[in-house]
């Protein structure tokens, strides 16, 4: 068992208890990898329900000044983590990011750059980054939305809900408009997550 699969096995246990997490939706994640997986972003507990929310292993994207200890960086080399300078243009992180998708490994991506508390995702708030990913490797994209109800945080032993939307294939980002760029991209891939957080979460 890979050390991801290993703190997985062991963290959804703990989400499960603490957060009588719910998961919707499982039948939607395509049974092939090579996929960019995407989620809203309001608590650090996001990175813990997204990857028990999908059943294959994914290599995350993580700012770099996580890895402020030693400790922190060997979990980041057990647990696939693929650390990026945020508020640069990292070119060797989103090479190394591209590789891992062409692979037909998955890689998971907050697209909104860091934690917002707010009531609503926003579409426009997508930075152009998954765009380019998805446009480099033609991914399918699988949107992963996380409800913490009223209160915009998780709360020890108040129910969480998450819900694994409907696969976006490249075909579909590829022609939504005549010619998108990645920003485009980025805010039409997020647009879908918005619209189901506004179903499940009004």
């Amino acid at each position: 068992m890979s050390g991801y699969r290993f703190v997985r096995a062991v963290v959804s246990v703990w989400v499960k208890l603490a957060y009588r997490v719910e998961y919707h939706g499982r039948e939607n994640e395509p049974s092939q990898g090579g996929m960019i997986v995407f989620s809203n972003h309001t608590s650090l507990a996001d990175v813990l329900l997204t990857a028990c929310a999908v059943k294959q292993s994914l290599y995350f994207v993580a700012k770099s000044d996580l890895e402020s200890n030693r400790f922190m960086r060997w979990l980041f080399r057990w647990c696939n983590v693929v650390p990026i300078k945020r508020g640069e243009s990292d070119m060797a992180a989103l090479r190394r990011t591209c590789e891992i998708i062409k692979e037909g490994n998955n890689v998971g991506i907050y697209p909104e750059g860091t934690r917002i508390p707010q009531d609503f995702p926003k579409a426009e708030d997508a930075l152009a980054g998954m765009g380019l990913m998805a446009t480099r490797t033609k991914a399918t994209m699988l949107p992963v939305t996380i409800c913490y109800g009223k209160r915009k945080k998780p709360m020890l032993f108040r129910k969480v809900h998450v819900y694994i939307g409907k696969p976006i294939p490249h075909e579909e980002y590829s022609t939504f408009s005549e010619h998108p760029n990645s920003h485009e991209i980025a805010q039409y891939a997020f647009s879908k997550l918005c619209e189901d957080f506004k179903k499940y979460n009004g």
